[in-house]
């Protein structure tokens, strides 16, 4: 009883160190490298374009308008 106790106890010793090492590291692929900078560039073009846009309206003076957003309750009483 005891050498299959012992032999229990190397199998499940060599299943959890295989199990827990850490997966072979793979290269990145190509199309995947390719969509991260596609997405990086569209990002730094829109925030270009939004500060560009915003630089040109102020100095057109059409930004110093400030938009008012207001909310009316109207039926709206305290109790």
């Amino acid at each position: 009883m005891r050498t299959f106790r012992l032999i229990a106890l190397m199998l499940l010793v060599a299943l959890t160190a295989t199990l827990v090492q850490p997966a072979r590291a793979e290269a990145i692929e190509p199309m995947t490298i390719i969509t991260i900078v596609s997405v990086a560039v569209v990002v730094v073009l829109i925030v270009a374009v939004v500060v560009i846009a915003n630089v040109r309206d102020r100095q057109r003076g059409e930004a110093a308008v400030p938009t008012v957003v207001a909310y009316d309750a109207g039926g709206v009483q305290g109790m």
